[in-house]
């Protein structure tokens, strides 16, 4: 399914025809003439349109001439959108009233944009059907500019249905107004999908949420810009995926979520309500196309739409599962979900079944945000741009009206009257609803211990979870379990549950995972994974062997086992030194300058680079000791010398109750306790005679690379 741009045919004649506004397809616009470059568009693309018929520029995009009748294959879910200036159309009088017609034009849907400082016209539309009826005038709501709650320079794109022919009129002050004006006519097709919507939400769904996902189109999937809806929690509606709707993921760009929902905005999309089921899907892929291709949103305003008839579609991209900021009420569109009714529930009544799908989509939406009353109320501070006083507190209800926060009629007074009904339905599915992880998480605390909901109940790998601003909530055998857990925006199913709480070593905020250790430095996070059989995650110094094994310093055993508690050689240290500096180049003596380091032992090239580069001098006797295990003091002055025997003095090692500043060893120590390589013991000792298990060592080795 696709979405195109007519291009002017070959030989049309541009003195008759009306001109067509064309959007290359992609972003390639080298091969234009510098003047006709066209870049990405932006909310204002084709909006800024000139009046002017001679020249019409518009942002992002060219003017040409068209033939007088637009190319008619569209098929297969493809959308067309046909961008025509009024003033080259004719002007007729109805009934007193100015329009204009645009003969031989077909349609299914129509928008229409103006000049960005023109004043906001009332639009209308009628269409021409095949059977040579003209059809009642449709208004056009004024969409709304997502970056400034002000009217966009556009309306919404509204259904009108197949058309051979458009009629539009509009007035400002009762002044005719179309002369400024662009129509983006709208084309829609069925696609071979469409029949199948019904059995994929609804009353009628009868395929589950398990077959629809694992039947998703799997190059609309991999070509996602956005994360995709994983499978959601128990008592999740039925819906249709914006991959079985037929989303054009190719032109979208990227969302955002926020880390709190606070209310639902119901919205309806205008236009007439006479489609067919099976025309929902292509209404929802012209609303994309007119969202993106015309207004130059990211994507489809809505997080969800809904028809007369029930059916459930996925809107803007980014997972139902968190709270996808929206384009669809200014000052709101941050901790709101936004659900519209195709279809003008101005003077309708919405049914029945329409009616219950809000319910259904509003109730599981808070439930499953943790907010167990949808009728009650929450409190915002709006700033410029909405109904309110910028910066007063006001109060308004979890379930509202897109007129409740921005000047519109908007979803319709039919509908708006009945919000008290939808409220109690949607009560009803939530005091129903699952409630497993809700449960769990206010045993554990509520969102004073956890914070808010960011990503509502979905699978993950192989778990069931609610994600939280400081914490997560799992499914276990037979019931959940919540988790205070600093990183939880950041887990991954990889990282497995928590493993208790958390510790803190130095700058750094830890936490065990199943199958690993997360480590929080003020914004930074890491996760390591498990490397060693006997490094468990939440032993002393996890990270810092991982560490060292990731940077090639050290292998362990066969590579399964580490051995922490084994003492450190000697000659092992200095081959630890020798990698870590990254095996320089060096060529050892035919004879040995120790008495007990044969040419031929394993470590016989780094124990001499360590003697030539003056790292160490082994004993007086004229020994190295290659097997004895090395002590902290020893250790000390290896990493000292090995670092270029910096700036230090004797005194920087008087923290530390045991080391003597006459010692040896004192100015090595000293470095190490000024740099943070060695915070000694919690008695203020250095213990400078213990020998250095291999876990200390991998934890003095590490804070020594990142020093030097």
């Amino acid at each position: 399914m696709s979405t195109r741009r007519v291009d002017p045919a070959p030989g049309a004649d541009a003195s008759t025809s009306p001109s067509l506004t064309t959007v290359p397809s992609g972003d390639d616009v080298s091969g234009l003439p510098a003047h006709e470059r066209a870049r990405r568009p932006s909310r204002r693309a084709v909006l800024a349109a000139s009046a002017a018929a001679a020249a019409l520029p518009t942002i992002g995009s060219v003017l040409v001439a068209a033939p007088a009748v637009a190319d008619p294959a569209v098929a297969d879910g493809e959308t067309r959108v046909v961008d025509i200036p009024l003033a080259d159309a004719d002007l007729i009088d109805l009934d007193g009233t100015a329009a204009r017609e645009i003969p031989d034009q077909p349609a299914t849907m129509v928008g229409v944009t103006w000049p960005v400082d023109a004043d906001v016209p009332q639009v209308q539309v009628q269409g021409l059907d095949p059977d040579g009826e003209w059809s009642e005038w449709i208004p056009l709501d004024t969409a709304e500019d997502p970056e400034t709650g002000e009217g966009a320079a556009g309306t919404e794109v509204g259904w009108i249905g197949p058309v051979t022919a458009l009629r539009l009129r509009a007035e400002v002050d009762g002044a005719d107004a179309t002369e400024a004006l662009i129509a983006h006519a709208v084309t829609t097709s069925p696609a071979p999908d469409d029949d199948e919507t019904a059995l994929l939400s609804g009353p009628e769904a009868t395929i589950s949420q398990n077959t629809q996902l694992s039947t998703m189109s799997a190059t609309a999937t991999a070509a996602a810009k956005n994360p995709v809806t994983p499978k959601l929690g128990s008592g999740a509606p039925a819906y249709v995926s914006r991959a079985k709707w037929g989303s054009k993921e190719s032109s979208v760009r990227g969302t955002s979520s926020a880390d709190h929902l606070k209310a639902v905005v119901i919205h309806h999309t205008a236009g007439t309500n006479t489609y067919s089921k099976s025309q929902s899907a292509q209404i929802i892929r012209g609303i994309q196309a007119y969202h993106v291709g015309t207004l130059g949103w990211a994507d489809i305003g809505y997080n969800m739409l809904v028809d007369k008839y029930g059916q459930i579609f996925e809107g803007r991209g980014g997972g139902l599962h968190r709270n996808i900021v929206g384009a669809h009420a200014y000052g709101f569109n941050t901790g709101t979900f936004g659900i519209s009714v195709l279809g003008d529930y101005s003077s309708t009544t919405l049914p029945s079944a329409g009616r219950k799908a809000i319910g259904k989509v509003a109730g599981w939406k808070l439930l499953s945000t943790f907010q167990r009353s949808v009728t009650a109320k929450v409190s915002w501070t709006p700033g410029t741009g909405t109904r309110f006083p910028a910066g007063k507190k006001v109060s308004l209800p979890r379930i509202m009206g897109h007129r409740d926060v921005n000047f519109t009629e908007c979803p319709g007074l039919n509908l708006y009257k009945q919000f008290g009904t939808v409220r109690k339905e949607a009560q009803g599915y939530a005091d129903s609803g699952w409630k497993k992880h809700l449960t769990a998480f206010e045993k554990a605390g509520g969102s004073s211990a956890l914070g808010t909901v960011a990503k509502s109940a979905h699978t993950a790998g192989k778990y069931n979870v609610t994600v939280l601003t400081k914490g997560l909530v799992i499914n276990e055998s037979g019931g959940s379990t919540a988790y205070a857990c600093p990183t939880s925006m950041q887990w991954e199913a990889s990282w497995g549950r928590p493993r208790g709480g958390t510790f803190t070593d130095g700058p750094r905020t830890m936490q065990s995972f199943s199958f690993g250790m997360s480590a929080l430095n003020g914004r930074y996070v890491r996760f390591l994974p498990t490397k060693f059989s006997d490094v468990p995650p939440g032993r002393a110094f996890f990270m810092e062997i991982g560490d060292l094994v990731n940077k090639g310093v050290v292998h362990g055993y066969g590579g399964s086992t580490y051995h922490p508690d084994e003492l450190t050689r000697r000659d092992h240290m200095v081959v630890f030194i020798y990698r870590a500096m990254g095996s320089p180049a060096y060529t050892p003596p035919r004879t040995s300058p120790f008495s007990d380091v044969s040419t031929g032992s394993s470590y016989y090239k780094e124990v001499c680079w360590a003697r030539a580069k003056g790292i160490t001098i082994g004993y007086t006797d004229g020994t190295f000791r290659p097997t004895e295990g090395i002590r902290r003091d020893g250790l000390a002055s290896l990493l000292y010398h090995a670092a270029g025997s910096p700036p230090a003095s004797p005194q920087d090692a008087a923290r530390f109750t045991d080391v003597s500043s006459t010692s040896g060893y004192a100015t090595a120590i000293g470095w190490l306790a000024k740099t943070g390589i060695s915070r000694g013991y919690g008695n203020s000792t250095f213990r400078p005679r213990n020998r250095v298990p291999r876990d200390e060592m991998a934890a003095f080795l590490i804070r020594w690379m990142d020093e030097v």
